[in-house]
């Protein structure tokens, strides 16, 4: 099953424009280099239960993640943000434990996808 969108993806490249560097490229680039950061220290703020570091990072993922159009992640993340937002060790501990290989999956098909269109 695809983790991506490739509408969005779409909707992406409808933006770029003659002679500008490759703005797909670009945002996957930042995709790939700064969610496995920012899912490790949303793992560490979740041991920590630093709700407010976890709730900042899951919104911000949460956007990213829609934008590239990795719907499911998206939404992962979404209850992540409510989970971090109520206080609830319980919930946040169980999203946040498939995470890291939820992010791979998505990376993983968003270079593969970056890679044909090169």
């Amino acid at each position: 099953m695809s983790e991506i969108d490739h509408k969005a993806l779409d909707n992406v490249r409808a933006l770029q424009r003659p002679g500008t560097p490759d703005l797909l490229g670009r945002i996957v680039d930042l995709f790939v280099i700064q969610t496995p950061k920012d899912v490790a220290a949303i793992s560490a703020s979740v041991e920590s239960e630093d709700f407010e570091s976890v709730r900042i990072a899951a919104h911000s993922i949460k956007s990213s993640a829609a934008y590239v159009g990795a719907q499911q992640f998206s939404e992962r993340l979404a209850k992540l943000e409510i989970a971090a937002r109520e206080n609830d060790l319980a919930q946040c501990q169980q999203l946040v434990d498939a995470i890291d290989q939820h992010a791979e999956a998505v990376i993983d098909e968003l270079l593969t996808v970056q890679d044909k269109v090169a």
